[in-house]
């Protein structure tokens, strides 16, 4: 609807989206810290935590950007939701195990934690330039905001690719 006018309804209604975003992120946010306490290890220790991490991270990126650009919410909410519903099939267990002995080093921390936190970030960069590219095909004189969206999602795409870039080299490193 952001595409195409600007209006009160709209700005309203992504603010109230931002909230309940957000407070699904505190309450993600308290489930990873509890799985984390209840453990003993960090929560990203087999494929369901990780999945949850990933989709934990994705939403800090859109709840980071999302002042740029209404759009980014969005895209956020869908990755997100997808993550999650990936989580959540059958064959991936949600049982709090203990860790295996591979992964009781202070460096794996750090690096699984850098490596797939950047994960969230690339995904919603990656997200953002497949909307871009329908964006440019909906793009007409008649419609200036899909320029102005383009441009917006253009910074988005940039810095969120950035800081996804960046975690994954120190993360590698």
């Amino acid at each position: 609807f952001s595409l195409s006018k600007e209006s009160k309804a709209v700005s309203i209604a992504t603010n109230i989206s931002l909230i309940v975003l957000s407070a699904a992120f505190g309450l993600h946010t308290i489930n990873l810290l509890a799985r984390w306490y209840i453990s003993g290890h960090a929560p990203w220790s087999d494929g369901f935590e990780s999945m949850t991490y990933i989709a934990w991270a994705t939403v800090l990126a859109g709840i980071l950007f999302t002042k740029k650009s209404s759009i980014t919410l969005a895209l956020t909410s869908i990755l997100a939701g997808v993550v999650l519903f990936v989580a959540h099939l059958s064959w991936m267990d949600p049982q709090i195990t203990n860790i295996v002995p591979v992964l009781k080093s202070y460096w794996l921390t750090i690096h699984v934690s850098m490596i797939t936190a950047s994960y969230g970030f690339l995904g919603l960069g990656a997200l953002i330039g497949f909307v871009s590219l329908i964006l440019f095909t909906l793009r007409d004189e008649t419609k200036p905001l899909i320029d102005k969206k383009i441009r917006e999602l253009a910074v988005i795409d940039e810095m969120s690719l950035l800081v996804g870039l960046f975690m994954l080299s120190i993360g590698n490193f």
